[in-house]
């Protein structure tokens, strides 16, 4: 079983989406985010969504997503954790398509990633349950970004800034670690976008609205 959800549970957004070279550019000061793993109450954000039935870990990610003054480096790491927290995160999802971290995906790629995560890491979710209880659904509780570096990135034939990072990844405790995925290279881009919505939102009110300066995962690896 552990080899089977070690390959399950290591995925790629570079499947879906493009990410190139990384010319050097502008060094920005690293921003300290103070993040609370109690936090309870999430705090508004104009740019990102607030994430569905949230851990106490996700919520962190996102009050410290929302907190002001972070410079340039400091808002990519917070996308960056943000996303990673809530899509790996399996304890808090109804089903294998109760996918997390969406809105920090490039609205235009979406839809293709969406089922890419639904049969090649979620699809774990209903065995998982199944066979050896919720306990065993992971559960992100912690991220820490080294290698921080700022970068030029090419993404649906366009450059943009942004900064690649390796990520190291927590799961909660009595939960075996080498079942799931603990450290990932990734890249993320600034751009004018919109929120996706889904299929399954349509009537809960969203709105995909004008688009807007975000920050946007592109490469997980």
């Amino acid at each position: 079983m552990k080899k089977q959800m070690t390959k399950l549970l290591c995925f790629s957004l570079m499947i879906l989406l493009s990410a190139c070279s990384m010319p050097k550019i502008t060094t920005v000061e690293e921003a300290k985010v103070q993040q609370d793993n109690t936090a309870s109450t999430l705090k508004p954000n104009d740019l990102y969504w607030e994430p569905k039935d949230p851990t106490p870990y996700i919520a962190s990610t996102y009050n410290a997503l929302s907190s002001q003054g972070l410079d340039e480096q400091g808002q990519a790491e917070a996308v960056l954790k943000a996303f990673l927290a809530d899509f790996l995160t399996l304890s808090n999802k109804t089903s294998d398509g109760d996918i997390g971290g969406l809105d920090y995906i490039p609205s235009n790629s979406v839809s293709d990633f969406e089922e890419y995560a639904k049969y090649y890491y979620y699809d774990a979710y209903a065995d998982l349950l199944t066979n050896q209880g919720s306990s065993a659904l992971p559960e992100v509780t912690n991220i820490e970004c080294e290698n921080i570096q700022p970068a030029t990135i090419s993404y649906m034939d366009q450059d943009y800034p942004g900064f690649t990072m390796d990520a190291k990844i927590t799961y909660k405790k009595g939960q075996e670690a080498s079942d799931f995925k603990t450290s990932a290279k990734c890249s993320i881009i600034k751009m004018q976008d919109i929120h996706y919505v889904s299929k399954s939102d349509v009537t809960s009110g969203k709105e995909a609205g004008e688009a807007k300066n975000v920050y946007r995962v592109i490469q997980v690896e």
